[in-house]
């Protein structure tokens, strides 16, 4: 496995560098199949949620966990990371081992609420029900891209606290339903 560790605003200290390298065999433990993993250590000058924060971009053959935690020391920084790491992984590894799931036709609304410091928001339907959503489930785009009022199309499952949305995607532009939709060709004019 490639190991990169970098950091912004601080130096690397011996310590953190094998508390990492530690951690990585922990991971490798489990069977983590990992081809690179990128470390990035930050040390952060604002103070509301800590101000030591890591971010860890593990590659694995044909796809990419990503990690993000932010506490007050680099010590616990970095154990907050490598374990929200391990949990990415066993839940990784639990879907590639489970059979796809099949969905039906999916819901459309628009993106009613975000909330990007914690990583989910509401799509609004058509019927003005609000239904949970999670940056996990994104697909074909990411979370920082979306903005209120934006079309998505989604799939639902039963959450904790109700109905959740499984799967979201921006919403695909609808096709022409036949001779009437779209621009007449009689009034077409020649392309030349």
């Amino acid at each position: 496995m490639d190991l990169e560790i970098q950091a912004q605003h601080t130096e690397v200290h011996p310590r953190w560098r094998e508390l990492i390298r530690r951690r990585i065999g922990r991971l490798e433990g489990i069977g983590a199949g990992f081809l690179r993993l990128h470390v990035t250590l930050v040390h952060s000058t604002h103070h509301l949620r800590g101000n030591e924060e890591v971010r860890l971009l593990a590659t694995l053959p044909g796809d990419a966990l990503r990690v993000q935690k932010t506490k007050p020391n680099m010590g616990d920084a970095i154990h907050a990371a490598f374990d929200a790491l391990e949990r990415e992984l066993e839940s990784y590894q639990a879907q590639r081992r489970s059979p796809a799931r099949e969905y039906g036709p999916p819901f459309h609304g628009v993106i009613g609420q975000l909330f990007p410091a914690q990583g989910y928001g509401f799509i609004r339907t058509p019927e003005a029900q609000e239904i949970y959503f999670h940056r996990d489930v994104l697909h074909e785009v990411a979370f920082e891209d979306l903005r209120e009022g934006m079309p998505v199309e989604f799939q639902v499952e039963a959450g904790e606290k109700g109905p959740q949305a499984a799967r979201v995607q921006p919403a695909r532009p609808a096709a022409p339903r036949g001779p009437n939709s779209g621009p007449s060709r009689r009034n077409a004019k020649p392309i030349r």
